[in-house]
């Protein structure tokens, strides 16, 4: 392997993103976003949740981003110098960088911030490569690996749980705790439980010299808007009423009702989105009926793809199995499980299910819960006993990231991952963390893939571990589903992306 110097430059993602004119509209205004859920916490290093990357990510940003089509770019750094041997990666920082609290970013929250996420991040797995991480001068960090790491540079950029580079002395806080306080192109103003977020444009900020447009996560970040709040309503009719009235300009989430009735609207913006996550079916392999491999393939085998989907993504899904969306040079294309009752009774039968009743959690998004109580529906009729136990995202979460809080099953959108690529899909797999119990195939797999170079033999690994996913149900991938967004149409310049970025974007 030959690795030289790395110095990426940005002439190919300034060909991505819109264009912001300059001098085309006068700051101001504020945005509000109806949003599904409140974030479960605000400090990026502890939640992989998309509302909170919904915020978190207009406030922190990180040493690389992804761009418009998920390829890792410099954002906080420069760029980078890899080692020949491929063991050491040197970064160069941008300088003059402030934080919201005036602060200068230097080597040292770099460094701090690094190793606070490597310690105990929500994607920790993805940088376990590192051996030390060090400040080799006031703009300079060097990060040595333990093992060559192809991947080393896109995990960094992982937007999933966000490797954010915060002040020194918010790193030292213990996980949760750290204050909202990024080198963002907005800053946190104040938190109201079950109300809002609301952010304000960060004066401060000065948009990266390197891009000309907004790219991604990366790009140039100019905010004309005054203010942005994410309002929760995790009622969808609430939503579409808010932006129907003009309380708020955007909606995050609409049905294919009310985005058909809009669409053709001079007043709104109706905007699809496809894919935009995967649904899935998670078992708790730590305890009850689902430790046993023939309760979950029956559970598997139950399953109708087509109508799950069907009922709780009308017009906007698609039956894909692969843990990578189609247009990845990784996408398998594996065929599409099939719905076999009698099958699913037989390892039903097998197994040491003896018609206890069995937990489903579920949080109260209208798409879920119908997708959720479509699939209790077709478990019912091999003859497992199932109830739906649903409550918000904060609730379900805090409830299904443990393994003894009584569960067996656990629905949700595998978004970010699939979009991140096979690394981060792998991840979330690793040491259990998703399916709360160990798998040392799926550990050996991910950690093979990571120190692979070979594109080709890279893909054969991450097919067999869509074979073991498949064959162990270890989860289950119903499909992709697709995101309905309404704005107003006074929103200008708005472009659909993994969070509704308010930068580039102004009121008219």
């Amino acid at each position: 392997m030959k690795l030289k110097f790395l110095q990426l430059a940005l002439a190919a993602s300034l060909a991505l993103g819109a264009v912001v004119p300059a001098m085309a509209q006068k700051k101001g205004g504020d945005v509000v976003i109806a949003m599904t859920a409140a974030p479960p916490s605000l400090d990026p290093h502890a939640t992989s949740a998309q509302v909170a990357r919904n915020v978190n990510l207009h406030i922190f940003e990180t040493l690389y981003a992804r761009d418009e089509g998920a390829r890792p770019v410099p954002d906080l750094a420069t760029g980078v110098t890899v080692s020949p041997d491929g063991l050491t990666y040197v970064f160069a920082l941008r300088q003059g960088v402030k934080f919201h609290n005036g602060k200068d970013m230097t080597s040292a929250d770099v460094v701090a911030s690094l190793e606070r996420y490597r310690k105990a991040g929500a994607s920790a797995s993805l940088i376990a490569a590192i051996d030390t991480v060090a400040a080799t001068g006031p703009n300079q960090v060097t990060i040595k690996l333990k093992t060559v790491q192809s991947t080393f540079l896109g995990n960094l950029s992982s937007p999933r749980a966000p490797i954010a580079i915060m002040p020194a002395e918010e790193a030292a806080k213990e996980m949760g705790k750290a204050a909202s306080i990024g080198t963002g192109p907005f800053s946190f103003v104040e938190y109201k439980p079950d109300s809002h977020i609301k952010l304000a444009r960060f004066d401060g900020y000065k948009p990266n010299p390197a891009y000309k447009e907004r790219d991604g996560f990366a790009g140039a970040k100019v905010v004309h808007i005054d203010s942005v709040t994410f309002r929760f309503m995790p009622e969808a009719g609430a939503r579409d009423a808010a932006v129907e009235t003009g309380q708020v300009q955007f909606n995050e989430q609409t049905d294919s009702t009310t985005a058909k009735r809009l669409r053709g609207n001079a007043n709104f913006q109706v905007i699809s989105s496809l894919p935009f996550s995967a649904k899935i079916l998670k078992y708790n392999m730590a305890q009850g009926a689902a430790t046993d491999v023939n309760f979950r393939r029956a559970v598997q085998m139950s399953l109708n793809a087509e109508e799950i989907m069907g009922v709780a993504y009308p017009d906007n899904n698609r039956i894909d199995q692969s843990w990578v969306y189609a247009g990845s040079a990784y996408h398998t294309g594996r065929p599409v499980f099939k719905q076999d009752l009698a099958g699913a009774k037989a390892s039903l039968a097998k197994s040491s299910y003896k018609g206890e009743k069995l937990t489903f959690i579920v949080h109260n998004d209208r798409p879920t819960v119908d997708a959720a109580t479509v699939m209790q529906q077709q478990m019912t009729a091999i003859g497992i006993n199932v109830e739906l136990k649903v409550a918000d995202w904060p609730t379900t979460s805090g409830i299904g990231l443990k393994s003894d809080q009584g569960w067996n099953f656990w629905t949700h959108g595998f978004g970010i991952e699939p979009y991140e690529g096979p690394a981060s899909a792998m991840s979330h797999w690793v040491k259990g963390q998703g399916q709360r119990k160990e798998d040392p195939t799926i550990d050996a797999l991910f950690a093979k893939f990571n120190g692979e170079m070979n594109v080709d033999a890279q893909k054969k690994m991450f097919a067999e571990f869509e074979n073991r996913m498949a064959d162990e149900a270890i989860a289950t991938n119903i499909g992709n589903y697709g995101l309905f967004q309404v704005a107003t149409s006074k929103l200008k310049n708005f472009k659909a992306y993994r969070i509704p970025r308010m930068w580039g974007v102004w009121l008219e």
